[in-house]
């Protein structure tokens, strides 16, 4: 099973690596609506403590769904690298995930590098990154962190705009819905979160009716 779960989201990752490029921006919000604003949320991570450097949205697939940098800062991962750290804690997490009926839900994943820190939280269908430096009291900025995200979770619905989705990812989903594909499965292989796949069939079956 942990194979299978592995081989799948290296297709995907290598997938997503030929297609997408990487657009390096302050913030980037891509066809990501939340009640919460995007914007909000992640500045409100980073006011959290000067040393943190990057804070991120990521769907259970590995996509990016946005982010906000803080300014000034050298970047320590180039080229593709960040779209694979991405994708790699998003796969941490769902593979640790496996274990929760023994070990109960799992709240965090903490990496302590060298240069960095970087925290993985997940929260409803997605995970939030973080990164912070080195020098930091760890157990009072992540505490924090921990905190904030808690507190925003019953505000924060992150939901896909049906609106905002190309015609060529719509014409996906709708191929693949009707070859028989389960609406989870077509999550993962376009990109989308659950709740705007169910949407989107919703609308394809109305259409169709």
């Amino acid at each position: 099973m942990i194979f299978s779960v592995f081989q799948n989201f290296i297709t995907r990752l290598i997938a997503r690596i030929v297609i997408n490029e990487h657009i390096k921006t302050d913030i980037v919000l891509e066809h990501c609506y939340c009640s919460m604003n995007d914007l909000e949320f992640l500045n409100g991570l980073l006011a959290i403590s000067p040393s943190l450097r990057f804070s991120g949205l990521v769907e259970k697939s590995g996509h990016l769904c946005a982010s906000a940098f803080r300014q000034g800062l050298n970047e320590h991962l180039k080229g593709r690298n960040p779209e694979i750290s991405y994708s790699q804690s998003a796969y941490i997490v769902e593979l640790r995930k496996i274990f929760e009926s023994e070990l109960g839900n799992l709240h965090s994943i903490i990496y302590v590098y060298d240069k960095v820190i970087m925290f993985s939280i997940p929260i409803k269908n997605h995970i939030v990154v973080m990164s912070t430096d080195r020098d930091i009291n760890i157990d009072s900025v992540f505490n924090q962190v921990q905190s904030f995200v808690k507190n925003s979770e019953s505000e924060l619905d992150i939901q896909l705009d049906v609106k905002n989705i190309s015609q060529e990812k719509k014409e996906s989903v709708r191929n693949l819905y009707d070859s028989g594909i389960s609406e989870e499965m077509i999550a993962e292989q376009v990109d989308l979160n659950l709740a705007t796949v169910k949407s989107l069939v919703k609308i394809i079956t109305t259409k169709t009716d």
